[in-house]
């Protein structure tokens, strides 16, 4: 009876956690009853933690999970009753809220525990078992060969046999300790993979930081002219911290920094035409502004290409785009309307690229 209360109670605090329960706080003036809930709550939890504690479960990994989580919880409760006691009545239900749903956390927690516990006294499916793990098998032996990693796969496999022999005769603690064999062998073999797929990306990042130096260089030179001497000095850190970065991360921040600092420039040369600052000197010919903005495409479409990688499709209107762009460059002796209408097809590509990178992320 008292462990049907006990969910039950531990329920109707959970319930204060659904969207409709901030309502409810928010009707509610009695802050009291708020610190009256939660201690009861975490007199709830404490006592089902210490029947954890007791009891003769051996496994219970997530412990020390628990006990951080309801410390918080704890805290938070201690923070509360200070808080009402001060008349704060925002943070009092910020904190109430808070504390009620890490004590939810908790329960669910527990009740995962105990249902684990008891699948575990079940028997397993050990054929089952070994037929999910074969197919995990298979999936790191196409990895495997996509990375050209060269992995030897002999071992996991005679283990898989072994296991199927095992359980075949009903040997079901043979059985089980080939499965544990089986993964941590395969948890070896997919650390080793995306340690060399890590790898693999740090090296094409090398390699588009290496290209992107000398698109550093031309915005040194602009920089300068503009009278951006700050900007300048900005870029030629960029390009060190660029040259020394070794993981992709720090790579892509770069990059992005360049193109922000490419569009500032930009902005700035624009607000110079604007304001009529030597007009003549700063003027692009017509070609020079195909040029400029058929560059600014290309940068933005070569941190899309390494962004896209893993996409076919978003690889597909990058490399597209890439290649009008050199195809503009080589041909602008052609009508203004032809180049205008090359472009914003270039912007359209790379547009497609860019929604689908990001839904990837």
């Amino acid at each position: 009876m008292n462990k049907i209360y006990g969910i039950i109670v531990i329920f109707a605090f959970a319930g204060l956690m659904i969207p409709t329960s901030a309502m409810q706080v928010e009707a509610a003036s009695d802050l009291d009853y708020m610190l009256i809930i939660a201690e009861k709550g975490k007199k709830y939890i404490k006592l089902k933690i210490n029947e954890m504690q007791n009891s003769n479960l051996q496994d219970w990994k997530n412990q020390q999970v628990v006990l951080d989580i309801y410390d918080k919880s704890a805290y938070e409760i201690e923070q509360l009753e200070k808080a009402i006691e001060n008349g704060d009545v925002k943070s009092a239900r910020k904190l109430f809220v808070s504390s009620m749903d890490k004590l939810k956390q908790i329960s669910i927690m527990l009740n995962q525990i105990a249902v684990n516990k008891a699948q575990d006294e079940a028997l397993p499916d050990y054929p089952q078992i070994l037929k999910r793990y074969e197919m995990n098998t298979q999936k790191l032996k196409q990895m495997s060969q996509k990375l050209d990693a060269n992995i030897d796969f002999s071992e996991i496999e005679h283990l898989l046999l072994l296991g199927k022999q095992n359980a075949e005769k009903g040997q079901n603690d043979q059985t089980k300790q080939v499965l544990d064999q089986i993964a941590l062998k395969g948890l070896d073999i997919n650390k080793h993979l995306v340690s060399i797929n890590q790898a693999n990306k740090i090296i094409k990042a090398q390699a588009l930081a290496e290209r992107y130096v000398d698109k550093i260089n031309t915005l040194i030179v602009q920089a300068k002219n503009s009278g951006l001497l700050d900007v300048a000095s900005q870029l030629e850190n960029t390009k060190i911290h660029l040259a020394s970065s070794n993981s992709t991360s720090q790579i892509t921040k770069n990059i992005k920094i360049i193109i922000t600092i490419n569009n500032n420039i930009k902005e700035t040369q624009q607000k110079l035409r604007q304001a009529n600052f030597d007009v003549d000197e700063i003027k692009l010919s017509q070609n020079q502004k195909f040029i400029g903005k058929l560059n600014q495409l290309e940068t933005k479409a070569k941190f899309l290409h390494s962004e896209a990688i893993g996409s076919n499709a978003a690889l597909y209107y990058v490399e597209k785009a890439l290649s009008i762009i050199h195809d503009t460059k080589n041909n602008l002796d052609v009508s203004e309307g032809k180049i205008t209408s090359k472009i914003k097809l270039i912007e359209g590509l790379l547009l497609k690229a860019e929604r689908i990178v990001q839904e990837l992320t």
